[in-house]
């Protein structure tokens, strides 16, 4: 009597390839999220470095006072009209949230009476139409690493430096 042999791949062989599969898939996906969250950390970076050299020149052009009010989730832009701090009602200059995933952490070289706010945990960085602001230093990292991060510092005099610490 003569065994017919079928050729074909045992249920066995496929579930490995399946499971090899994931794996790999897993290690794709793994590692573009994590590139794209570089990307959005520096895309972050160079946007809030625009707006604030645009508050600079805004400023100092029109001869008010501008603040950036900011904490962990957000920051938004006001300026200074009838005695009062009024949020700027601009596209430009509207209030933006940090996107998920990001750290932001705000360091200022005085953190005197003046500049503290009516919210807790939330700090303003006061652009004045003389040319000057307030002296800060602002780092957008990913949550839970220290490196890469991009280091926004602002003097008095108005200068204003992003740096990208990867080392």
């Amino acid at each position: 009597m003569r065994c017919l042999k079928t050729e074909g791949f045992t249920l066995i062989e496929l579930l490995v390839v399946i499971v090899l599969l994931g794996i790999v898939t897993s290690f794709a996906v793994l590692s573009m999220g994590s590139s794209s969250l570089t990307s959005e950390m520096q895309e972050e970076a160079k946007r809030l470095h625009a707006l604030i050299k645009l508050a600079q020149e805004e400023s100092i052009i029109q001869a008010k006072e501008i603040a950036m009010e900011i904490d962990q989730q957000e920051y938004v832009f006001l300026e200074y009209n009838d005695k009062k701090w009024q949020t700027i009602q601009s596209a430009v200059f509207k209030a933006r949230k940090i996107k998920e995933g990001l750290d932001l952490k705000v360091e200022l070289e005085s953190e005197s009476e003046i500049i503290k706010t009516e919210k807790q945990d939330v700090l303003r960085i006061y652009f004045l139409s003389s040319g000057e602001q307030t002296p800060f230093q602002i780092r957008l990292s990913i949550k839970g690493q220290t490196k890469p991060n991009y280091t926004l510092s602002g003097y008095f005099n108005g200068d204003l430096k992003l740096d990208l610490v990867d080392e």
